[in-house]
């Protein structure tokens, strides 16, 4: 009687196993399944908003070309500038020019200022308001070649090709250090350099480097 007391227990705990087997193959896939379910969601998600992503910056270059950007005291700086390569008649014309002699952009559009404030290059003021009084800050941008080494000139009128400068227009000029830089660019490189109190405005084309400081006028 106590052997077959024994038996029938080995016998329910046997049966109880096969049973319990199927059903933990079940739960361990349907818990594989929910793992790779949100990991693969994600990853759709991710790649959707990467080519999301993409388009925007496809749209923003298709209507602003390069951009440099800083916000200074609150307020925001916008540069525009075109796709220019130094294997070009823009960057050779721009090597040779004589003394007095201001640069063009004739592969482009104007370099274009827009500013949220008025702008101080050590005194010289860059004015806020020159379009409409309630209006950003709004020129076009344009190296000079001074007696005694470069300059920056705003034009007032920005928003043309780069081969249509009309002197009568330059509102402001500003001088720009120059030196010849070990790491030459490839392409018309412009940006902001956030130092301050103010900030540093950078161009650097070819084997050529031009720095203006400047900061919020009051």
């Amino acid at each position: 009687m106590r052997a077959f007391h024994i038996l029938s227990t080995s016998a329910v705990l046997a049966s109880f196993l096969v049973a319990a087997a199927p059903a933990a193959s079940q739960q361990q896939a349907a818990s594989s399944r929910s793992d790779s379910a949100p990991a693969t969601a994600q990853t759709a998600d991710g790649d959707a908003e990467a080519r999301a992503a993409a388009r925007r910056e496809r749209f923003r270059r298709l209507r602003y070309g390069n951009l440099a950007e800083l916000e200074l005291g609150g307020k925001q700086l916008r540069i525009s500038y075109p796709d220019l390569l130094t294997a070009s008649d823009d960057y050779r014309a721009l090597e040779s020019l004589g003394a007095g002699e201001v640069s063009s952009w004739n592969s482009g559009r104007a370099v274009k200022l827009l500013a949220h404030a008025s702008l101080s290059f050590d005194g010289i003021v860059v004015a806020y308001g020159n379009a409409s009084p309630d209006y950003p800050g709004v020129y076009s941008l344009w190296p000079k070649r001074t007696a005694d080494g470069w300059s920056l000139v705003f034009n007032g009128e920005a928003d043309i090709w780069g081969s249509q400068r009309n002197p009568a227009a330059d509102a402001v000029e500003v001088p720009l250090e120059h030196s010849a830089t070990d790491q030459p660019t490839e392409k018309l490189t412009i940006e902001f350099l956030d130092v301050e109190p103010g900030a540093v405005l950078r161009i650097a084309w070819g084997d050529h480097q031009f720095l203006a400081a400047f900061e919020a006028a009051p």
